[in-house]
């Protein structure tokens, strides 16, 4: 079970981007970490949040329930959202729920 990691990347200007970078396993053990980089990301007001999930593995109901609240947070705070890099069984996950048409 890959640990999850996360970074988060920046880039200047108004409002900005904030790009959440995820990799590894996101479930039940680590979906708090994902949702406090989300919550930090969004504390500076950015115009855009992307999550891209290019490098995360495995992505369960409790990985999907943040991504969902990840997108609802950056609404309340005006800042557009978007979901990037999902393969595998992450895009399987977000294609069976019908949750790739909401962040699409």
């Amino acid at each position: 079970m890959p640990e999850l990691t996360i970074r988060t990347e920046r880039t200047d200007g108004p409002g900005g981007q904030a790009v959440v970078v995820v990799g590894g396993d996101l479930d039940y053990d680590s979906h708090g970490r994902l949702d406090d980089a989300v919550g930090a990301a969004l504390d500076d007001r950015p115009a855009d949040l992307v999550v891209d999930l290019a490098e995360v593995t495995y992505c369960d109901s409790c990985g999907l329930r943040v991504l969902l609240g990840a997108h609802r947070r950056a609404t309340e705070v005006g800042a557009a959202f978007a979901l990037r890099g999902a393969r595998g069984q992450p895009a399987r996950a977000l294609k069976l729920t019908g949750l790739d048409q909401v962040f699409s």
